[in-house]
């Protein structure tokens, strides 16, 4: 049954509907369940917002939602506060210099943002007490300059997909606090394999991750220029899965440091003929392999075991200059196992 609430909402959306003139603010809240919403923003200086919230951000509260906000043009600004399960929120910024944030507070929700455009912020945030089975998908198309922020504050089994493509100079930062968490960055690559013709590299991806069971993936190419690109990942935890793949013409930077038990991690570093540098400092038992493939490799890997064994292989090919530094300690009875190959 749709209440007077629900009518009001959906008349205030009406009202609403794509205008095509400058600084039109939209002020959202909306409570309850079984509701479709959709607005439409064209022009410059828009906003969405809500007058309600502490944060000033468009509040949804309830289930079962169906949420779509698209913003057209330059210095727009749209946030969302969400909080319920089973809810689809889209939002979709095309232009320049736009600010977006989503909060979601909820289980079994989907998140979707797409930028398309330079110098455009994105904030993204899952979870204040437990949440879990949420999904979030980012996707950054053709610009540069653009800053991604995306936190698990506390959540489990929570899905986090983060594509940039035909871009340079974009910084990609993941904040996790939460286990058995699935999370991907693509950057210059899609999913389905294809490498964009365009991309420049000096891309950099963050990632701080407190928590276990964890699974992180990344893929940086640049294979057009040579702007470089730039990993770091601070993990606390058991039982991660870490692997990083950075490839094409420009200078690599993969820095791994785990504090936990039982980790896999892999770093693949591919090159033409510039500097691949991989650091990664790690204690207790873990397995590890790095693979540094054509230009000049150094590699520094710090292992203090503390617990059970560790087993690493380090793989340098096809380079005039191959350098590693190693440091283990090992405690366990039954070993610790070091492969390394320079070819």
């Amino acid at each position: 049954m749709i209440t007077d609430w629900a009518i009001r909402a959906i008349m205030l959306l009406i009202l609403f509907k794509p205008v095509n003139s400058l600084a039109n603010d939209l002020y959202v809240t909306q409570v309850g369940d079984l509701f479709d919403g959709t607005i439409t923003q064209d022009g410059e200086d828009n906003s969405v917002r809500s007058l309600n919230t502490t944060s000033g951000d468009a509040y949804l509260g309830g289930n079962n939602k169906t949420f779509t906000m698209t913003q057209q043009g330059d210095n727009n600004r749209a946030g969302f506060w969400t909080h319920g399960g089973n809810q689809q929120m889209s939002l979709t910024q095309d232009g320049d210099n736009n600010v977006s944030a989503m909060d979601n507070h909820g289980n079994n929700n989907n998140m979707t943002v797409n930028i398309d455009g330079d110098n455009n912020v994105t904030h993204t945030e899952i979870g204040n007490g437990g949440d879990s089975a949420n999904v979030l998908t980012v996707t950054i198309d053709n610009g540069d300059n653009n800053n991604l922020y995306t936190e698990v504050l506390n959540g489990n089994s929570n899905t986090i997909d983060v594509q940039v493509h035909e871009q340079s100079n974009n910084i990609n930062r993941v904040i996790v606090n939460g286990s058995s968490n699935d999370i991907t960055a693509w950057q210059g690559k899609h999913e389905n394999g294809t490498v964009d013709s365009n991309e420049t590299g000096d891309n950099d991806v963050y990632w701080i991750v407190s928590g276990s069971n964890n699974t992180l993936e990344s893929y940086q190419t640049d294979d057009n220029n040579k702007g470089g690109l730039h990993i770091a990942n601070y993990i606390t935890g058991d039982s991660n899965t870490v692997h990083h793949t950075q490839r094409g013409s420009g200078e690599h930077e993969g820095f791994v440091e785990i504090n936990g038990d039982n980790n896999d991690v892999t770093l693949l570093q591919r090159g033409n003929s510039d500097t691949q540098f991989a650091d990664i400092v790690l204690d207790d038992g873990h397995t590890v392999d790095v693979f540094q493939r054509y230009g000049d490799h150094t590699a520094n890997i710090d292992l203090t075991n503390a617990g059970g064994g560790y087993n690493l292989n380090l793989d340098q090919t096809a380079s005039s200059n191959k350098t590693y530094n190693l440091t283990g300690t090992c405690t366990n009875a039954n070993g610790c196992g070091v492969t390394v190959t320079q070819n």
